[in-house]
């Protein structure tokens, strides 16, 4: 049996994402788990991802002739082997595996426990979405045991379907937290590159892969915006003309959390994770802004049927609407990584981390300053700075915004050995030269 997750939107504009099997009919007991459990703690994305990670399960189970729901009612559960399996299935990178399956079996199934030579050549995802994998499937089996067994009513089976959620839960990859950065986020570009990723995104650059002048337009307020403003993608997808006030001294933006929208026609909605807040914007990106929607949106086909800024403008069934996730994803940002190998790393979170990056050089050099004697400045210190980078990333606890931090800390750090390293260098060389004239 394939799946594959469809979103449903319900009358009251909630995004119920479902995953609905090949033979046209939902998973039952995922549907029950989302239902029961998920729905109402989760965000629709967040259920969206756990059922992706059951659906890659359910391939684990198809693949060896397993049905644990039946096992639980036969009051049988997984031992160390299983588990160990389990865990090497969901590590498994699936776009690889679904790229090998097209290019070399013309849509053949692939039975990985039939070829272990290729357990060594796939990639396997990052260790945190191993580590998330395994939680939703700890859970939903705990879930689906403790259905499985409700007749029983026996305090025995309840502990052994804890103890199982406990193993499970004891074999995810060690390592998971607050102090784990993410390869991409951690990654440091060379300087200049995203300034020049800006220059190839400009309207007027030649070098701009897009054809149209109001993709071109559209696509280069994105990316000021998000070199501006450091925020989200989701936030970016999400900002609302209504929200906005492009005239005065005085310009800003609002982001605002408008989960569940139902003047949003996105079934995966983009949405704002963060707290609401207004965000000043430079006169220049408010001219921008207001030259876009003036001349550019207004003309678009169904624009004027919802207040979102960025809008599809390709001709066909999704004119006009809001710009989706996808489009930014798959088509956008790979369109302008193939433009100079140096952008390949670059992503769209990336302008949050170098926003943070210029934040960190300002208040460094407005502290300089101060140290320098001027008069013009006040010493910013590290409570303060704390405080207005949580504002302006929109997070709850000055603590989300450390992982922010870190990166500038570490290129310091770097910049300190090096220079370190260098003077060193001088003073070998000084030593060696006062030897040799003795």
């Amino acid at each position: 049996m394939e799946y594959k997750i469809e979103i449903l939107i319900l009358s009251d504009g909630e995004r119920y994402p479902i995953l609905m099997g090949s033979d046209g009919m939902p998973h039952f007991w995922g549907t029950l788990w989302v239902t029961t459990k998920l729905r109402s703690s989760m965000a629709a994305n967040t259920i969206r991802n756990c059922l992706s990670d059951l659906k890659w399960f359910l391939k684990w189970e198809e693949e060896s002739d397993r049905d644990l729901y039946s096992e639980f009612q036969q009051g049988k559960f997984p031992d160390d082997v299983d588990i160990e399996n389990i865990k090497m299935h969901l590590s498994l990178n699936v776009a690889f595996i679904k790229g090998i399956a097209k290019k070399n079996t013309r849509n053949k199934v692939i039975k990985i426990d039939s070829a272990p030579e290729l357990i060594n050549t796939i990639p396997k995802v990052s260790r945190n979405h191993h580590y998330n994998r395994m939680t939703s499937i700890a859970e939903y089996l705990d879930f689906i045991a403790k259905v499985a067994g409700h007749h029983q009513n026996s305090s025995k089976y309840m502990k052994a379907v804890t103890a199982m959620t406990k193993r499970i839960k004891s074999h995810r990859p060690k390592g998971k937290g607050q102090n784990v950065v993410d390869r991409h986020d951690s990654m440091l570009l060379a300087d200049g590159v995203v300034e020049d990723f800006l220059e190839v995104a400009h309207y007027d650059n030649p070098l701009n892969p897009f054809n149209r002048e109001v993709t071109k337009r559209r696509n280069h307020l994105m990316f000021v915006l998000l070199k501006e403003l450091g925020i989200r993608r989701g936030e970016l997808l999400s900002l609302n003309i209504s929200e906005m006030n492009l005239v005065g001294e005085k310009p800003s933006i609002f982001v605002k959390r408008d989960h569940d929208s139902l003047v949003d026609p996105r079934k995966v909605q983009p949405v704002v994770k963060t707290r609401e807040r207004k965000l000043r914007i430079k006169k220049t990106t408010a001219v921008l802004i207001d030259e876009y929607i003036l001349n550019y949106r207004r003309h678009t086909p169904n624009a004027n049927k919802h207040p979102f800024l960025f809008v599809t403008h390709r001709k066909g069934s999704t004119q006009g609407h809001p710009l989706s996730s996808s489009t930014f994803d798959t088509v956008i940002i790979p369109m302008m990584k193939a433009v100079d190998s140096r952008f390949a790393d670059l992503h769209a979170h990336y302008f949050r981390h170098d926003w943070n990056e210029s934040y960190s050089i300002k208040i460094d050099t407005i502290n300089a300053l101060v140290d320098a004697g001027s008069t013009k400045h006040k010493r910013i210190d590290p409570g303060k700075e704390a405080k207005m980078r949580q504002h302006h990333l929109g997070h709850s606890s000055e603590k989300s915004s450390s992982v922010y931090n870190k990166r500038h800390i570490k290129k310091r750090a770097d910049e300190v050995s090096l220079e370190e390293q260098k003077n060193l260098e001088k003073q070998l060389k000084k030593l060696k030269g006062m030897n040799s004239h003795e």
